[in-house]
């Protein structure tokens, strides 16, 4: 606020006979200058926060001035100051007060003996002397957090050195509504009041995808918006901070009663400002360690190490624990290179975005599981190092990583709607050197899974079964020769809509057990024994008869789905 309230501006003004006459409910509105209207076409010069001295001179009827009311209101104007000029009262009847008290637009009278200088100058030194005040309060609080934050003091110094200005709690939370700091005061229950806070965070942390209409790159956005209290008796303040519009965190307090709103509103800038550059640090740093986790994890993963011991060394030195079991995950984006191709002319930047709320998401479903796993974020992509803690047998691992993916799937749901995933699970790594063989399991669980199921899945490699042996194999010449195998099924389903390759497949999965193969198809026993009759006619031959012929159809249609 760069100004004085109408009633403070109506303290200082009444020694020389000025009075309120109506808009009483209007005294808080907020007078930044003073100027004087004498003019009929004024409706270009209203700009808001102006205290207007007239005379109403310019006004020749009554009509007239009710408009102007309307429209100083309409224009955020803080208060209407009449003069009689000289007549001996001024121009207003009682239909003028009586839709400004309607309007709550302050109008004050002025005595015939006071003049428009007298007014201006004691109105616009008031407000001089309380920009003055703020300057003052703002360079030092500027210097307080500007130091604290040299000091290293962090998100925490920042909560303190807010509570001790407010004398109120203070929760410091990242973007995505993830609590960093909180510093609490007696006068508060922190049970309580941390169960407020993480319903204001769940509300206003929104995590839907930015409209590209909105966005403001590049700029610091601070915004400040007020909630009820559980118990309604008092305001919570929340401070969102934003780089255009990236959520880069949020400040929640009580809203103190006894501080002014414009030192309060100053006060929440700076803290929003402090917020942001702690952020943009610390998201600096991430960057840098991000990097170089990538090029180790690079060189781990296509074996670019002289020995053992010395990617082990390089580990260590990264503050990476990699020793135990581990098994490496893959979580990619489905439709990345749609979202790519969509804001890659105007906002590529929500390319980025998007790939930072993945890692978030991944990164903070990993670390629920397990502490010492790691996540890289590469690309589209990104890499976990999946630790299985030691009191984990070898029989539930492999449920522990479905329930882990099911987790980053939902995480990854919260944080990024309408944007799936797939997530290829690998191998088990007894030691650091069986990596690379994981990664490469996780992949080819992926690569098969988009083959048969189309992404959106969790692709374990120990179920893939004959498809892994299949990929190895995978060239032209394979995929001619099964196609040629079974050209005439192939041939016949898309001439008449049927299913007779899928019966097959279903047939010899469920080990030529009618009953079950029914089931699967939901169908008549009957219909499946009608259907493998009409596969022997088309093919003109049993291809059930002997052991090496069932197999080699087994694997064509297998081999098909992924070649």
């Amino acid at each position: 606020m760069n100004g004085i309230t109408v009633n403070e501006a109506l303290e200082l003004l009444k020694g020389h006979g000025v009075i309120l006459k109506a808009g009483r409910n209007g005294l808080s509105n907020i007078i930044e200058t003073v100027s004087v209207l004498e003019v009929e076409l004024y409706q270009q010069w209203l700009q808001g926060g102006e205290l207007y001295l007239t005379a109403l001179s310019a006004f020749q009827k009554k009509d007239q001035v009710y408009q102007l009311i309307r429209d100083l209101k309409d224009a955020g104007s803080a208060a209407l100051a009449v003069h009689p000029g000289n007549k001996q009262e001024v121009f207003l009847d009682d239909h003028a007060y009586a839709l400004a008290e309607e309007l709550n637009f302050p109008i004050l009278i002025l005595p015939k003996s006071i003049p428009y200088s007298s007014v201006l100058t004691t109105v616009m030194e008031a407000i001089l002397d309380k920009q003055k005040i703020m300057l003052e309060r703002s360079q030092e609080l500027n210097r307080y957090l500007t130091n604290m934050l040299l000091a290293g003091g962090g998100f925490k110094g920042i909560a303190e050195s807010l509570r001790e200005v407010v004398k109120k709690p203070v929760v410091i939370a990242d973007g995505t509504g993830h609590i960093v700091a909180e510093v609490q005061h007696p006068h508060y229950d922190p049970l309580i009041f941390r169960k407020e806070v993480e319903a204001v965070l769940q509300e206003y942390a929104g995590r839907d995808f930015p409209d590209k209409r909105i966005i403001d790159e590049g700029k610091l956005n601070i915004k400040f918006s007020r909630v009820s209290a559980f118990d309604g008796r008092e305001e919570i303040i929340v401070v969102s901070v934003f780089m255009g519009t990236t959520s880069y965190g949020y400040v929640v307090l009580p809203e103190p009663q006894e501080t002014e709103e414009c030192h309060l509103e100053m006060l929440l800038t700076h803290t929003g400002t402090a917020v942001a550059l702690e952020i943009s640090k610390n998201l600096a740093v991430k960057k840098v360690e991000e990097q170089l986790n990538l090029e180790f994890i690079d060189d781990l993963l296509s074996r670019n190490y002289s020995s053992e011991e010395a990617i082990i060394r390089r580990a260590e030195q990264r503050g990476l624990d990699l020793e135990g079991k581990y098994v490496v995950l893959i979580v990619e984006i489905d439709n990345y290179e749609e979202i790519y191709l969509k804001y890659l002319q105007e906002n590529y930047w929500i390319v980025q975005l998007v790939k930072d709320r993945l890692h978030n998401a991944v990164d903070f479903a990993v670390k629920r599981f397990s502490k010492k796993s790691v996540t890289i974020p590469k690309g589209e992509r990104v890499i976990v190092l999946q630790n299985i803690p030691n009191d984990v047998k070898q029989s539930e691992v492999k449920t522990l990583l479905y329930g882990l993916a099911q987790e980053i799937q939902k995480e990854v749901e919260e944080e990024l709607e309408n944007i799936p995933v797939s997530i290829g699970i690998g191998s088990l790594c007894s030691k650091i050197t069986d990596f690379p063989l994981s990664f490469h399991h996780a992949e080819q669980a992926l690569e098969i899974g988009w083959r048969i199921k189309g992404g959106s899945g969790i692709f374990d490699y120990q179920e893939l079964g004959i498809y892994s042996l299949l990929l190895t194999f995978g060239n032209e010449k394979l995929k001619d020769s099964c196609r040629k195998k079974l050209q005439k099924l192939i041939e016949y389903d898309a001439n008449h809509n049927s299913e007779l390759l899928k019966t097959m497949e279903t047939y010899l999965d469920c080990g030529e057990n009618i009953n079950k193969t029914a089931e699967t198809l939901f169908i008549h026993p009957n219909t499946v024994k009608y259907r493998l009759e009409r596969i022997k006619k088309i093919m003109e031959k049993d291809p059930f008869k002997n052991g090496e012929e069932k197999l080699s159809y087994y694997f064509s249609i297998k081999a098909l789905k992924v070649l």
